[in-house]
């Protein structure tokens, strides 16, 4: 009886970090899985992974996650199947990963992007106090340095913006940056699904003030 206390106690224990979010997803090309019950689901673009969380990518397919904790950004390309974890991706025969590490603040920010609504959860609607000056001028630097590295398909840089104005109530800046990533990135289904999550969460934190 003892015995099955401690595991009973263990896993109580061990069961709320084993399903922790650890990561972003940042970008999705050709076809990613993620195994839920019995049926495994078609992995997006923006979607949160927990540890624990089991991928499967096939031949032609690229995958590209950000972890929140210490700022491992993972590149994977298919086939194979990848578990994931706290510390990074655990490959299941799988190509080594290519890997870089972001600022801990930028992959602290992008651990902020607003919840999708698809899943039944509320959009998220974290906000600060008014930003002064100062920090916005820093959020613009920090962001014209990331855009100054990334590739032009690469949106990680416009997640960053995007999440951090969201959350210094910056609402009509959200909604101009919204609009020249529809005019800029037209027909990129990546941009169009970071607008529509925004569009969900400025129509949330809108209605809350209400």
């Amino acid at each position: 009886m003892h015995g099955y206390l401690r595991i009973l106690f263990f896993c109580i224990a061990c069961g709320p970090a084993w399903a922790a979010e650890v990561a972003l997803v940042m970008s999705v090309q050709g076809k990613v899985l993620k195994q839920e019950g019995g049926a495994p689901v078609p992995l997006e673009a923006y979607a949160r992974l927990n540890a624990g969380d089991r991928l499967s990518l096939d031949k032609d397919a690229r995958l590209r996650v950000a972890y929140f904790e210490h700022g491992r950004h993972e590149s994977w390309a298919g086939p194979g199947g990848l578990e994931m974890t706290a510390r990074g991706g655990e490959p299941r025969g799988l190509a080594a990963p290519t890997v870089k590490l972001l600022p801990l603040a930028v992959a602290r920010q992008l651990a902020r992007t607003p919840l999708s609504d698809g899943d039944g959860r509320k959009t998220a609607t974290r906000t600060r106090s008014v930003a002064a000056p100062d920090v916005l001028a820093k959020l613009e630097s920090t962001y014209q340095e990331l855009r100054g590295k990334a590739g032009a398909d690469d949106l990680e840089p416009e997640a960053y913006l995007l999440s951090a104005l969201f959350e210094l109530r910056e609402l009509e800046r959200v909604e101009k940056l919204m609009v020249e990533l529809k005019q800029d990135r037209a027909g990129n289904p990546e941009a169009a699904l970071l607008v529509a999550l925004y569009r969900k969460a400025l129509r949330n934190a809108r209605e809350a003030r209400k």
